[in-house]
């Protein structure tokens, strides 16, 4: 059981992605991924490591001004059993939903912290998108067990997403039992790696998964960048 935590950033903001943007939410960071993705832009340089009395007496100093805490990375689910102990702490104090913003692959860790979650926020890790390996099988588990929490669905897509990619996740979201809310999000940095989404191909991705899963597919890019904000 982890005792303390490595935690790159404690603040609070506007959501800036997803159907929660505009929502004004504490965010705690958590440092350290166990993926490589090419188009990554959260690469903190430096961490604290908190117990989880620590972190409580921290997110306690901020007013209660905001909606929902944000557990965010990183990756939080490297860190389970503190995550369960540190939001047992926090709901004696605050009555916030709890949202957690994960990349969708450790399904075990999320099984043990699923009970104190309101909201989970998965990415699908598209591997012509990413460059890295590829997660179909833990991404499909995955959703099936955050399904059972209010389930946001996003995918960041590159000028190399392939269809093929687009259709695999479109046939794991359809095999759910309920629609999930499905982003797509356009890529916001770009490299010699990383080229931005073709317009054309972002419209065919929405219609193709809208058709599929017939429901409303949200295309939206990373607002709080627009505004130059967390």
């Amino acid at each position: 059981m982890s005792e303390s935590a490595k935690i790159s950033e404690i603040f609070v903001s506007y959501q800036g992605e997803g159907p929660y943007a505009g929502s004004r939410q504490l965010f705690v960071r958590f440092f350290g991924c166990n993926m490589s993705c090419a188009y990554c832009d959260t690469k903190p340089s430096g961490y604290r490591s908190f117990t989880k009395n620590g972190l409580i007496g921290h997110m306690l100093n901020f007013d209660d001004n905001y909606n929902e805490l944000v557990l965010t990375g990183g990756e939080p689910l490297l860190y389970p059993d503190f995550i369960v102990e540190l939001l047992s702490l926090f709901k004696r104090y605050r009555k916030n939903d709890i949202f957690l913003e994960t990349n969708g692959t450790l399904v075990k860790e999320l099984e043990l912290v699923l009970g104190s979650v309101d909201i989970v926020s998965m990415d699908f890790k598209l591997p012509s998108s990413t460059g890295d390996d590829v997660y179909w099988d833990e991404h499909s588990r995955f959703a099936a067990a955050a399904e059972r929490k209010k389930l946001i669905v996003k995918a960041v897509v590159t000028g190399k997403t392939s269809m093929s990619d687009i259709k695999q996740m479109g046939g794991i979201l359809k095999g759910l039992t309920k629609v999930p809310s499905v982003v797509i999000q356009p890529v916001s940095s770009e490299s010699d790696a990383v080229t931005p989404a073709d317009p054309e191909m972002l419209s065919y991705f929405k219609k193709y998964l809208e058709k599929e899963l017939d429901s409303s597919i949200l295309v939206l890019g990373q607002m709080h960048k627009c505004f130059s904000i967390k």
